[in-house]
């Protein structure tokens, strides 16, 4: 009869545990989320494929960084 007080008692202090981890988990910055989409954009706009020749696959490469790196600075100007 004891143990059911106790199983009740480990449920109810582990509960907002767990709820508190997942809430510091999904935890972004704004400069995190921002980023991510002008990467994603960046990818989709300078698309590279596996028969890219080096050059042009590093000249793809700068231009994304390029547009990542202004694409944040208008998202710090904005926000």
């Amino acid at each position: 009869m004891r143990i059911l007080p106790l199983i009740t008692l480990a449920i109810a202090i582990a509960m907002p545990v767990g709820l508190a981890a997942q809430e510091q988990r999904g935890a972004t910055s704004t400069r995190e989320v921002l980023k991510a989409a002008c990467e994603r954009d960046a990818r989709l706009i300078y698309r590279t494929g596996g028969k890219t020749l080096p050059e042009v696959r590093e000249q793809m490469i700068a231009a994304r960084r390029t547009y990542v790196r202004d694409c944040l600075a208008k998202g710090a100007a904005a926000g």
